[in-house]
């Protein structure tokens, strides 16, 4: 069964399904993002324009390289009607920004479709929206604000103009999708206004994993663990492999599986062999698909999430996805508390929630790698826990939440 099938098969029985099409039937939909990944403008597509009139996705390359491109989708009764792709500019990161922001202005007045709900991931897409909200052609905007740091950019002049524009859209937007509790606080710490921030909705980071694969206790490798994202010093991949030398010592056949790709992928590798690891420890490198993840996911035991304690990370402002995927793949987690939602992974008894230590990670491997009690009802509570962030479960609590706070 693949993602659209799941989609199909849950819609069938969701409780606001009749609410939801109230609100969006005959609506025209706009959603315009910078992406490197897709996973989640496709479901949020896929759960959307089931249910409106039009649908256009206007997608920028979040990364300018020389094969990236924006692209115009535009459906109509789920049916792709029209698609337009324009190559981005071999030249600087504002340039490229620069180009999206008149580029979604000029695409959305030529189509000559006046929408009644645009949607923008970032605030320089938002402000386009702001602008067509003032030729007319939108009728409400809604920020989503996937991610947020205060050191966005290591340029203050950058960083200043960045958070100038966040404010902006704070003020004037009709409704903000926060990831995260922290991101209004932290706006505040940073100078907007709390007065001026318009009504804000959270909602969390969720997963897309196909439950149906998950593997009973007994068939999984109760030996392994696995890490997933970008290997960048901020996820703690030091800390894992330094940690899992230890492990090995008293856990024999252990293996750890790190998922993703990045700039110091090469430096952990050679740290890897350096440790006497290189037998146990397998780097896959950036996988695209997420049905290849989730096939992954099913053959481990525990999930790794040890962020470095960075309050200027995205992971301390914004939600975090992996431990998501990890708790419907039936992998109890153990995080360190950075992120918001490891407090309520301590809370459910969903996984171990750690200091940045060494000492800790290694104590907290071996407990869920020899305690099969434990690790029991670890799992269990972990998949009980996981069925809170499924997307499309999200996706019905906002839109519901949204609509509510329209007709207010």
């Amino acid at each position: 069964m693949d993602r659209k099938d799941r989609l199909v098969k849950f819609m069938a029985k969701s409780p606001v399904e009749s609410d939801l099409l109230n609100n969006l039937c005959g609506k025209n939909i706009l959603f315009v993002s910078h992406a490197y990944i897709t996973i989640f403008s496709d479901l949020f597509a896929d759960f959307t324009s089931s249910k409106c009139n039009a649908y256009t996705i206007i997608r920028h390359s979040l990364l300018p390289t020389k094969k990236s491109q924006s692209k115009l989708l535009f459906y109509r009764k789920k049916q792709l009607k029209k698609q337009n792709i324009v190559p981005g500019i071999n030249g600087p990161y504002a340039i490229n920004f620069l180009k999206d922001f008149f580029l979604t202005i000029f695409w959305v007045m030529k189509g000559r479709i006046n929408y009644d709900i645009a949607f923008g991931t970032n605030n320089l897409n938002v402000l386009s929206l702001l602008v067509l909200k003032k030729l007319g052609r939108v009728k409400k905007v809604i920020f989503i604000s996937i991610d947020y740091t205060p050191d966005r950019y290591d340029s203050l002049i950058f960083n200043a103009i960045y958070h100038w524009f966040d404010r902006i859209c704070c003020y004037n937007t009709d409704i903000i999708w926060n990831s995260s509790k922290r991101t209004n606080k932290a706006r505040i710490k940073n100078g907007v206004d709390p007065k001026k921030i318009v009504h804000t909705i959270v909602m969390p980071d969720g997963s897309n994993f196909n439950s149906e694969k998950r593997l009973p206790i007994g068939r999984i490798n109760r030996k392994k663990l696995i890490f997933l994202g970008g290997m960048r010093p901020v996820m703690g991949i030091e800390l894992i492999l330094e940690s899992f030398k230890n492990v090995l010592k008293k856990v024999p056949g252990a293996t750890l599986l790190l998922i993703g790709g990045g700039s110091h992928l090469e430096k952990y590798k050679e740290l890897s062999s350096k440790l006497g690891l290189a037998k146990y420890v397998n780097f896959t490198g950036f996988i695209e698909s997420h049905d290849d993840v989730d096939d992954l996911f099913c053959t481990g035991a525990v999930g790794l999430a040890p962020f470095a304690p960075d309050k200027s990370s995205y992971e301390y402002y914004s939600d975090v996805g992996k431990p998501k995927a990890y708790l419907a793949a039936g992998m109890p987690v153990i995080i360190t508390r950075v992120p918001e939602i490891a407090d309520e992974i301590e809370k459910k008894g969903a996984g171990i929630v750690i200091n940045y230590s060494e000492k800790e990670l290694t104590r907290a491997m071996l407990i869920l790698l020899r305690d099969e009690k434990i690790y029991g009802e670890f799992r269990k509570n972990a998949i009980k826990m996981s069925e809170k962030y499924i997307w499309l479960n999200i996706f019905n609590d906002v839109y519901k939440k949204t609509f509510e706070q329209f007709k207010s």
